[in-house]
């Protein structure tokens, strides 16, 4: 139940932080210098360069971030009707 919890979140901030216009930059500018908890934040990337999602907050980022891009990349594989599951997403450390 925690976990269906957390992916819920999880997807919400996801359609949230996909209505609004965004600086490209600013989130990994501001996490550069700002580590948000005890661990390490996280950036989705698409296709290694697009930052589309930042991870921050959970007791483990990294084990959230994984999370996510394995519901993300299946999801994208679904879009292609299973062909082509190139697995766009990934995880990437923000700061240490």
């Amino acid at each position: 139940m925690r976990r269906l919890s957390e992916l819920l979140l999880a997807s919400t901030m996801l359609v949230a932080a996909g209505c609004q216009p965004q600086d490209t930059d600013g989130p990994r500018t501001y996490f550069d210098a700002n580590k948000s908890g005890g661990s390490a934040d996280y950036g989705i990337m698409k296709n290694g360069d697009d930052h589309v999602v930042t991870v921050h907050g959970f007791m483990d980022d990294l084990e959230m971030c994984q999370q996510i891009v394995s519901a993300m990349n299946a999801t994208a594989c679904e879009e292609t009707g299973g062909t082509g599951c190139l697995n766009p997403f990934s995880c990437q450390p923000l700061n240490h």
